[in-house]
Parts: structure tokens; C-alpha cells; sequence
């Protein structure tokens, strides 16, 4: 027998995949923790892990459409939302020197007596709408 008539040895594919198959992207998304027992169970049940049968139904699956909410009559006018809106921006900057009072050991500045007068006007004038 010749060298030529020996059959040569078929190495199995080694290291990484080629790169047109390296996955090197990443998309996260949270769920519930039943909608990810729920995950874990189908996945287990096609034969799959998690990761695989999420990217196969993403990938193969049907796309739905969000519904949209359903059109409901504004309950309060333009005027109380707007006052809502102004409560809820002055509420936040409240929250954040409280936030940094409290993080920083330091007593509130004087103006949060001035923002705490703008907040109760604020309310007086959303009870007498």
C-alpha cells in the first residue's frame, strides 16, 4: 500500500466558529418569573435551552402587533392636567434634594421652604378644580 491509498484522517472542526457564525451581539429583555418558568418549560419541552428557543421564536416566530389602548374620554381638562404635570415636575426636584440631603448628611437648603409653598398652591389648586 501506497502513501497515496491511505485515507487521510478527518480532523473535527476545532476552536471558534467561522466568523460569519460568531454570535457577538447581544439583545436582553426582563420577564417575569412566570413567564420565565414558562420560557424554561417550552424550551425544555422542544429540546432546547432558553436562549436557543427564545432566539427561534424570535427569529421564526409570529411577530404580533401591541394593541393599542383603548381611546378613553380625557376624565379631567387641559387645565387640571397641566397642573398635575407642574405638581409631579415640582414633587421630583423635591425628591432629588431630599435624595442629596440625605445622602450627604447636610440639612435642606432654605429654598426647599420656598418649593414646599409651591407644591401646597399646586394642591389647593387641583382640590378647588
Amino acid at each position: 500500500m501506497t502513501k497515496s491509498n491511505i485515507p487521510a484522517k478527518v480532523e473535527p472542526t476545532k476552536g471558534r466558529p467561522k466568523a460569519a457564525r460568531v454570535k457577538d451581539h447581544w439583545i436582553s429583555f426582563r420577564v417575569t418569573a412566570e413567564e420565565h418558568f414558562q420560557l424554561i418549560d417550552k424550551a425544555e419541552r422542544s429540546g432546547m435551552v432558553p436562549g436557543d428557543y427564545a432566539r427561534s421564536r424570535a427569529l421564526r416566530g409570529i411577530a404580533r402587533s401591541k394593541k393599542s389602548a383603548p381611546a378613553t374620554a380625557p376624565i379631567f381638562g387641559d387645565d387640571t392636567r397641566a397642573v398635575f404635570h407642574e405638581l409631579r415636575k415640582q414633587g421630583v426636584n423635591l425628591n432629588q434634594i431630599a435624595h442629596h440631603c440625605n445622602r450627604n448628611q447636610v440639612p435642606p437648603p432654605l429654598e426647599v421652604s420656598e418649593l414646599a409653598k409651591v407644591i401646597m398652591a399646586l394642591w389647593e389648586r387641583l382640590l378647588r378644580s
